[in-house]
């Protein structure tokens, strides 16, 4: 599986696409990396791990956290 940063938002006004690696914010207690697999209405998301989340509870994976596979200091 290859692992992308966020990509620009396509047509149905998502801000990650499919395949995008994402971690949780800092206020959840949860360092994994995670993938979006599905864009849901109302700025939801559909996690590979089956997890519905909003998108103001994710955001963009960074480099550095790709390179050691967690959320790095949990706010980055």
């Amino acid at each position: 599986m290859q692992n992308n940063l966020a990509q620009q938002s396509n047509n149905d006004n998502s801000d990650f696409l499919p395949g995008d690696v994402v971690v949780y914010m800092s206020h959840i207690k949860i360092d994994a990396l995670k993938t979006v697999e599905a864009f849901q209405p109302n700025e939801y998301y559909w996690l590979v791990c089956g997890q519905l989340v909003h998108r103001d509870d994710i955001r963009s994976a960074s480099v550095a956290e790709l390179d050691v596979g967690m959320r790095l200091g949990g706010g980055v």
